[in-house]
Order: structure tokens, then C-alpha cells, then sequence
């Protein structure tokens, strides 16, 4: 199951870059015990800087 997360999350991120917004997640549950997120506006360049996005070695889309 674990294989095919990242599938299942990484959407999230392109689903709210579509509303003009942005998703920033440190864990989800699957590779934390909880599913750690904020939704800010995409224009917060601020708050963006601060928790900037990547991609870990399991495939998931995540921020620092």
C-alpha cells in the first residue's frame, strides 16, 4: 500500500494550486502518524519561503 501513497497524495498539491491556493504538508499519514497541513493563498510568498517544497526519497511532494 505504501508504494502507491504518493500517488494518492501528491494530487493534493496540483488540486489546490488550482483554486489559487497552496499546500504546504510536512507528513501525511502515511509516512508520519498524521496528516500535517496548512492552505495559504499562493501569492503568501512569505510563508511559501519558509516551507519550501520537494520531493522526499519515497516519492511524496513535501515541504520543509
Amino acid at each position: 500500500m505504501l508504494e502507491v501513497m504518493p500517488a494518492m497524495c501528491n494530487p493534493d498539491y496540483t488540486a489546490t494550486e488550482l483554486i489559487h491556493a497552496r499546500l504546504v504538508r510536512k507528513t501525511t499519514c502515511a509516512n508520519g502518524c498524521v496528516c500535517d497541513y496548512t492552505i495559504c493563498g499562493d501569492k503568501d510568498e512569505e510563508y511559501l519561503k519558509q516551507h519550501e517544497e520537494y520531493i522526499d526519497d519515497e516519492g511524496y511532494r513535501r515541504n520543509k
